[in-house]
């Protein structure tokens, strides 16, 4: 039987989380099988996983960890002592840390003293500063899920990216996690190009190229590009000035695209009309984009149909509402 790993998903969104989840599996792992799945969490059988723990970690943004199942219990205290004597874990120090989803009967804190408990008297040795090994429980409602940790997002980095700390800034522009997790949707892998036709200052191309992804930018105005760069730099991107609805690429040159067509009162658009945007941008997504390959199409309107018109099979679709105004629909097309 395949490992079993539990995915921690992120409450911010109600429906991003599991799909950058299934995303990254999909592009990471040999194979995979749902098992269960509940409040801010599922859980998988997944082939060869081990091999891209690394690569997985460094990817995550609204995944926050994966454990490697070893062990699951009821949640009572009787069934979480039980789990933890089952554990069968290398001679290196360990930290305990628990995490509490929805309205499970265990707190936290409670977890994690009954499971170090039980492995202090089994003779482990825990080491709270600097532990060898992260053992991590995953206390929901249905059960205990109880194992290793084998990747964490890094948070504070999304932090430190968020578009008013970078050396260039425009309003509007989406946080740093979003655009990692749309990015991550469109299942882009190491090396492959990712084109972003409305590149603004760069949001989408940053987290691209901080996975070793290889970003193609294009905008309409030449300071926005300038200003771009200086975001950029470092990061293996290429920035043009150019139209959306005339791409200067050939046919079927990249791998996969995320787009955030401009909108609002301040949006610069030189087309005739939004329609006339929206059009003649899908039209030239579907010719440069690899056939079978995946689009991020993200708009602050319902423009399903005009996807599916320009050739596209819309596979998800998300809303995320940013204030009462404006809500982003979401689209994952192929």
């Amino acid at each position: 039987m395949a490992p079993r790993y539990a995915f921690e998903l992120s409450g911010e969104h109600p429906t991003i989380p599991r799909s950058e989840a299934l995303a990254l599996l999909a592009i990471t792992s040999a194979g995979y099988r749902a098992v269960s799945e509940g409040e801010r969490h599922f859980v998988v059988e997944a082939k060869d996983l081990d091999l891209s723990l690394d690569r997985l970690g460094a990817r995550m943004a609204m995944v926050h960890r994966v454990v490697e199942v070893a062990a699951e219990a009821e949640p009572t205290a009787v069934g979480v002592a039980r789990a933890a004597a089952e554990l069968d874990l290398p001679d290196r120090s360990y930290r305990v840390r628990a995490k509490r989803l929805g309205e499970a009967p265990l707190g936290s804190d409670e977890v994690e003293r009954m499971v170090g408990s039980v492995l202090w008297r089994r003779g482990y040795k825990a080491d709270l500063a600097d532990p060898q090994i992260e053992i991590r429980a995953v206390v929901t409602s249905e059960g205990v899920l109880l194992g290793r940790e084998v990747a964490r997002s890094d948070r504070t980095g999304f932090r430190d990216r968020r578009p008013h700390k970078k050396p260039f800034f425009h309003p509007g522009a989406i946080l740093p996690k979003l655009a990692r997790a749309l990015v991550n949707l469109s299942q882009v892998r190491e090396g492959e190009r990712l084109l972003d036709p409305f590149a603004g200052t760069g949001g989408f191309l940053v987290e691209a190229g901080l996975m070793a992804v290889r970003g193609v930018g294009v905008d309409v105005q030449w300071r926005i590009v300038r200003g771009a760069a200086s975001n950029l730099e470092g990061l293996d991107c290429t920035l043009i000035v150019g139209d959306a609805m005339r791409l200067p690429l050939k046919d079927e040159s990249v791998e996969a695209a995320v787009s955030d067509a401009p909108y609002g009162r301040s949006a610069l658009i030189q087309a005739g009309s939004r329609d006339e945007l929206l059009t003649g941008s899908l039209a030239e997504l579907r010719r440069v984009l690899v056939p079978g390959r995946r689009m991020i199409y993200v708009e602050d309107r319902p423009v399903g149909g005009a996807i599916e018109e320009a050739g596209f099979e819309i596979l998800e679709a998300h809303q995320e509402r940013v204030h009462r105004s404006l809500t982003r629909h979401i689209f994952v097309c192929r």
